[in-house]
């Protein structure tokens, strides 16, 4: 503020406002008509920018605030609600709370927010004068002019950027709490730190967590070090009441708990984390219950060879035979990772998830480990089968969602997967037949020689054999009838719509085989039914956007590479809920964006490469001062 004394400025602004209340019955059509004494008041923030709110602009806003009495997140959102607030004060675009925020404390002076204040009074009673009280100062223009309105249509992809970071923020406070370390709370670096450190691995291009170190280096002092890092993650994994074994130690000093039990840890949180991001959706009216879900698996290349080379080799190595047709045999390791699956030259760890697809926002809802034995393990190795995979995540899904379509890859394709599905969850599924299967090649000819065929629909009971189920009690499960009987289903023979569907040729029509056990569908419904199928591409457009997040990490502790892949999994998701936030808000603020719940569900607003990128910020400026927009 300059030399002129502060009550003659405020009794010339509290004059001009008692006069225009003459004119007009809306405050914030007298605040944007006054002549502020801009030479008398000064910006304290001496860098501007193209990004910086214009002085003047953000004075009439502070004024408004204060006359409404509306706290910082309210007169935000009127703004972004009334857009033609935004031409009265000359804001070109919503300011965030965070950006008021930081206006007031950096850019106006101790003296100049207590002059706004009384003048803010004295506007008030000047508009009781005319009486307008407290309520009638809060209510929006019912007749803005039509230049107001016209100047104020900001476009879409403005409106998304000005309000993603406070959308980022809000998801990331109810993501990250369910993540839960279990260390004392006095620690030197808190839990958040953590999640910094994870986000820093998942956003640089296959940074492992000794480079997220030296990153955040460059921004703060003090720093969480890798080593702080990698013994956090573990804690996280480890059950508290854990009590090791001798076969957890194996040939390390260091002792890693069970896989099961680290997946067991690991996914009550990462439930926690999605039912949050649950309740944030569910009010929308977009999103309908009971919906679809997929389910699939996902490889992450593991490029270390599980044999020894032939120098390492010792008398009296246990051989394996890695080809069939030469009998060629090599020495596997003592010490290679147990989740680790594959062949030559293809080892990966393996995970399988379970995802919204359709219409709702595709939320991963359900993480879990796939554990394969391994020709290098020789008859030691454990292999989880298919079914109790499915059981998992089911049981991890239906606690947070109900469901009602289940469509699964096609290598879940068999009879204890179908039976878990319909016996212990009640749902319908959808699954292309392998294409060895002896019920395809039993039926197939017939549609390959009726001519007035184009889609088929043959049903046929499914028993399971007690002799060769390996999840499902054939004998004694009471979901499992007389004889074995499971349920009755349906096989679909119908035009292929992608290659990779194709059991046969017929007619010069390419026909793939889908089974379900919907018992409604008829031969002229078949078609329509199997290209619901295609909706679960949703989940191969996930994996592809997960992989590129996936930390690198040399550690073989599965601890880490578990929560790893769900953590990745959330920040898709937080993703996925961002862009269903923004989409909410943005069909509110425009009248010709939206779609109601029987439609498709619209492209995203706001690209994955932005949410890292504002979520790093976030976490960076989350304990120092809030930057101007």
């Amino acid at each position: 503020m300059t030399d002129t004394h502060p009550e003659a400025i405020k009794d010339n602004i509290v004059a001009q406002a008692a006069t225009l209340f003459d004119v007009h019955d809306n405050v914030s059509r007298v605040i944007g008509d006054l002549a502020l004494p801009l030479d008398e008041l000064h910006d304290e923030y001496e860098i501007t920018s193209s990004k910086t709110f214009d002085f003047e602009a953000m004075l009439r806003l502070y004024l408004y605030k204060e006359v409404t009495e509306m706290d910082q997140e309210e007169v935000t959102d009127s703004v972004r609600k009334w857009p033609y607030l935004r031409v009265r004060f000359g804001l070109e675009r919503p300011p965030t709370q965070q950006t008021l925020s930081y206006t007031k404390r950096k850019r106006f002076s101790y003296d100049l927010r207590q002059l706004i204040g009384e003048i803010a009074t004295e506007i008030r009673n000047a508009a009781n004068d005319q009486d307008i009280y407290y309520s009638d100062l809060r209510e929006p223009d019912r007749s803005p002019s039509p230049d107001e309105i016209e100047d104020s249509q900001t476009p879409i992809h403005h409106y998304v950027d000005n309000h993603a970071p406070d959308v980022i923020s809000t998801a990331l406070d109810d993501v990250c709490p369910a993540l839960d370390t279990g260390r004392r709370h006095n620690t030197v670096h808190d839990d958040q730190k953590v999640w910094e450190h994870q986000l820093t691995m998942s956003l640089a291009d296959r940074a492992g967590t000794r480079s997220a170190f030296r990153t955040f280096n460059k921004f703060r002092g003090n720093a969480l070090h890798h080593d702080t890092h990698l013994r956090a993650v573990k804690k996280l994994a480890t059950p508290s009441s854990y009590q090791y074994t001798f076969d957890d130690f194996g040939v390390n000093r260091n002792p890693i708990s069970d896989w099961r039990r680290i997946a067991d840890t690991v996914n009550p949180q990462f439930s926690d984390a999605v039912d949050n991001l649950l309740e944030i959706i569910r009010p929308a009216e977009t999103f309908t219950e009971p919906l679809v879900a997929a389910i699939d698996t996902i490889r992450v290349p593991y490029s270390t060879t599980p044999y020894k080379g032939e120098d390492d080799v010792e008398p009296g190595d246990r051989r394996v035979v890695v080809d069939e047709d030469t009998g060629a045999t090599r020495v596997p390791k003592d010490d290679y990772p147990v989740m680790v699956n594959g062949k030559e030259g293809e080892y990966a760890y393996e995970y399988a998830t379970l995802t919204i697809v359709g219409r709702n926002a595709p939320i991963v809802l359900a993480v879990e480990p796939v554990r394969h034995h391994s020709d290098w393990e020789g008859e030691s190795g454990e292999s989880v089968s298919w079914a109790e995979i499915v059981d998992c995540l089911m049981e991890q899904a239906t606690e947070l969602v109900d469901i009602h379509l289940v469509m699964a890859d096609r290598v879940f394709e068999n009879h204890e997967v179908t039976h878990v599905l319909d016996q212990y969850y009640d749902v319908d599924y959808l699954i292309p037949k392998k294409k060895n299967s002896k019920e395809v090649k039993q039926e197939v000819d017939v549609v390959r020689y009726d001519p007035t065929l184009k889609s088929r629909v043959v049903p046929y009971e499914l028993y399971l054999d007690e002799n060769a189920t390996r999840y499902v009690d054939a004998e004694n499960d009471e979901t499992v009838g007389e004889n074995g009987y499971s349920h009755d289903v349906n096989f679909m023979y119908v035009p292929a719509e992608r290659e990779d569907w194709v059991h046969t040729d017929s007619n010069d029509i390419k026909y793939t085989v889908f089974t379900t056990n919907r018992d409604d569908i008829a031969a002229v419904d078949a078609q329509g039914f199997v290209d619901r199928y295609s909706k679960r591409w949703d989940i191969e457009i996930e994996y592809k956007m997960i992989k590129p997040m996936l930390p690198s990490i040399a550690s073989r502790d599965y601890r880490m590479r578990y929560f790893s892949f769900v953590f990745s999994c959330l920040l898709y998701n937080l993703w996925r809920l961002v862009d269903h936030s923004l989409k909410v808000l943005v069909t509110e603020a425009y009248d010709d964006y939206g779609r109601s719940r029987f439609d498709e569900r619209l492209d995203p607003l706001l690209p994955m490469a932005d949410l890292l990128a504002s979520s790093l910020v976030l976490f960076l400026c989350g304990d120092g001062l809030d930057p101007p927009d």
